[in-house]
Parts: structure tokens; sequence; C-alpha cells
């Protein structure tokens, strides 16, 4: 969702809109809490989870129905995990911490 993004800095780091795609919200979005750029790292883990389970976690479901799941049942979680390699398990988990302040950085992940 590019059309949706917002430039932040230092005097402006976090945002309060609720727009985009709601299963790619992270939990503070749904939540209407004022949010910085890991709601991105949340957002590429969902891409991730979309990329090897072949779609979204609760891409069928109604847009208030998703933002219930995601804030009860916390971040969602790979259908057969032992599938895939202990790398992407962990990538995932880095990426998909429902508390911001647990969740990683770009410059994390990228170490």
């Amino acid at each position: 969702d590019f059309g949706l993004c917002a430039q932040l800095s230092p005097e402006h780091s976090k945002r309060s809109s609720s727009v985009g795609t709601p299963s790619w919200m992270a939990p503070e979005v749904v939540r209407g809490e004022a949010y910085g750029p890991k709601v991105d790292i949340w957002s590429l883990g969902i891409m991730g989870l979309e990329m090897v389970e072949g779609e979204a976690p609760y891409q069928r479901e109604a847009r208030l129905r998703v933002f219930e799941l995601i804030e009860r049942n916390g971040p969602p979680k790979l259908q057969n995990p032992r599938h895939h390699s202990a790398l992407l398990r962990d990538f995932l988990r880095c990426c998909l911490q429902a508390d911001e302040d647990r969740r990683w950085s770009a410059q994390e992940l990228l170490q």
C-alpha cells in the first residue's frame, strides 16, 4: 500500500491514522494508538507469511473480525512451522512481535 505512506521525522516520529489493509495492520494500529516505523516491520512479517502460506492471515474474514483476531490472538503463526527453516521462523518471530518495543527494527533485521 505505497499510496498510503507517510514520511516520519525526528520531530514527528509517530502517526495515528488508521488506513490500509486490515490483515497487514500491526496491533498498535488496530488499537488506534500512535505508531512509528515498526508497523512496517509487522507488515513485512505478514508478507513473509503470505509468501509461504499462499495468503495473508485472516484474508477471508470481514474487516472488523480481522481487527478482533489481531487484538485477541496475538501474532499469526505458520500453519506448519516444521516445514520451514529455523531462519525463516526466527525472522517472522522478530517481525511479528505484538509489543512494538520488542519488535525488531529494519536495522536489526539486516544485521
